[in-house]
C-alpha cells in the first residue's frame, strides 16, 4: 500500500497536467462515494474515483460534459466498480 503522503503528492501532481481536474464528489457503479481525478476530452469527462480514507481506486466512470448523440450533458455513459481484488499464482485464477 502506498503511504498517504506519497498518494497525496501524486494527486497534487496529477492535477497539474493540462485538462486534469478534481471532482470532489463522484459515485461508482456500486454506489460508493469518493473523490475523482478526471480528464475531459471530446465532450466526455473520465473520472477515476478514489476512496477518501484509503486512497484505493474502487471504480471509474465517464460523464458527458456536453450534449451529444449519447445523451445530455451530465449523463453517466459508463460506470465501473471494482468489487474484489487479490493476488493469485496464475492468470485466470480467482482469489
Amino acid at each position: 500500500m502506498t503511504p498517504p503522503e506519497t498518494s497525496a503528492a501524486l494527486y497534487r501532481a496529477a492535477v497539474l497536467i493540462p485538462g486534469v481536474d478534481v471532482v470532489p464528489e463522484a459515485v461508482d457503479a456500486a454506489g460508493r462515494h469518493g473523490v475523482a481525478v478526471s480528464r475531459t476530452h471530446d465532450g466526455e469527462r473520465t473520472e477515476w474515483i478514489f476512496d477518501r480514507s484509503t486512497a484505493q481506486l474502487p471504480g471509474e466512470r465517464t460523464v458527458l460534459v456536453e450534449d451529444s448523440a449519447w445523451g445530455k450533458a451530465g449523463t453517466v455513459v459508463t460506470s465501473v466498480a471494482l468489487v474484489d481484488r487479490g493476488i493469485v499464482d496464475e492468470a485466470g485464477q480467482t482469489p
